[in-house]
C-alpha cells in the first residue's frame, strides 16, 4: 500500500449518484491528525472517515445495497447493469 504524505497529490476515484450529483473519495492527509484518512466529497458536502471505519462502513453500505435490490426483485424493478 502506498502512504500518503503531506506533500503527496493523492489520487482521487470521482462519479455520480443516480441524481447526477457528483461523489469523489480518494485518501488524504490530515495534519490535524497527523495521518491518512479517508475523504468521501458528496455534492459539494467533505466527509472524513477514519480508515478503521472504513471496512465496517462498506460493509452496512455492501448490506444495505443488498437489501434494497431483493425488494427491487420483488417488486419487479431490478436495477439494470450499469445503473
Amino acid at each position: 500500500m502506498t502512504a500518503f504524505g503531506p506533500s503527496k497529490n493523492t489520487p482521487a476515484k470521482s462519479f455520480t449518484d443516480v441524481d447526477g450529483r457528483a461523489v469523489t473519495v480518494r485518501p488524504i492527509y490530515d495534519a490535524g491528525l497527523g495521518r491518512n484518512v479517508v475523504e468521501l466529497v458528496v455534492h459539494g458536502a467533505t466527509v472524513r472517515l477514519s480508515n478503521s471505519t472504513v471496512p465496517t462502513f462498506v460493509d452496512i453500505v455492501t448490506m444495505a445495497a443488498f437489501l434494497g435490490e431483493i425488494e427491487n426483485v420483488a417488486t419487479g424493478n431490478p436495477t439494470p447493469a450499469g445503473a
